[in-house]
């Protein structure tokens, strides 16, 4: 994912893995991971089990299969359970309403970003149930993809839901990437990933 000081791209963020689903969703809110800067503060909760990175205005979680601590260590971003967050500062928003906001950044925007940010490839890729809501103080776009399969990696289909709030000086994006075979087994640790995401108070 780019920092937070470029327009960002979310190239890791997501959740994955062939697991029985009743134990990924018990550990889906196991840990709550708090992220804190000067600009910025949101909560999120993150599955018990895998490993947390953060960089500026970043947070993932890279996820084995099995939820393991070990293997999450050593698991790779494009073929584990990803769970990203990403914030980019835009001060140039900070006074708008969300109607200016969904003009500045427009849902055709929004889907422009998405092929190469999630799937790391522009060719192929798949965007399905996008979706533009206006909200008291802010715009919320909505998607499904589908990954291709990148054969040179050896990487097989993937899928991601994305979540991305514009609202007044900061746009958060949130993003879960799996495999495609293994997606709905962690179906319930996704979405308890998105339903978690709270942006906190800032002083």
């Amino acid at each position: 994912m780019t920092p937070a000081t470029a327009p960002l791209g979310l190239a890791g963020l997501a959740l994955l893995v062939a697991f029985g689903a009743p134990m990924a969703a018990a550990q889906a809110a196991a840990d709550t991971k708090t992220f804190e800067s000067e600009k910025f503060r949101y909560s999120v909760a993150l599955p018990a089990g895998c490993r947390h990175e953060e960089g500026p205005g970043t947070l993932d979680a890279v996820c084995s299969p099995e939820l393991d601590p070990e293997k999450s260590a050593a698991m790779s971003m494009a073929a584990g359970l990803i769970l990203e967050v990403g914030v980019e500062t835009v001060p140039d928003d900070a006074s708008k309403a969300p109607a200016d906001l969904a003009q500045r950044y427009t849902e055709t925007q929004f889907k422009e970003e998405l092929a190469e940010a999630i799937c790391g490839t522009p060719d192929k890729v798949k965007i399905a149930n996008s979706k533009q809501v206006l909200e008291d103080a802010r715009v919320v776009y909505t998607a499904e993809i589908a990954c291709p399969e990148i054969k040179f990696l050896g990487l097989g289909e993937r899928r991601a839901s994305v979540q991305f709030l514009i609202t007044p000086g900061l746009r958060y994006r949130l993003m879960a990437r799996a495999l495609k075979d293994d997606y709905e087994q962690h179906k319930e640790a996704i979405d308890a990933f998105f339903a978690s995401f709270r942006i906190l108070p800032r002083g």
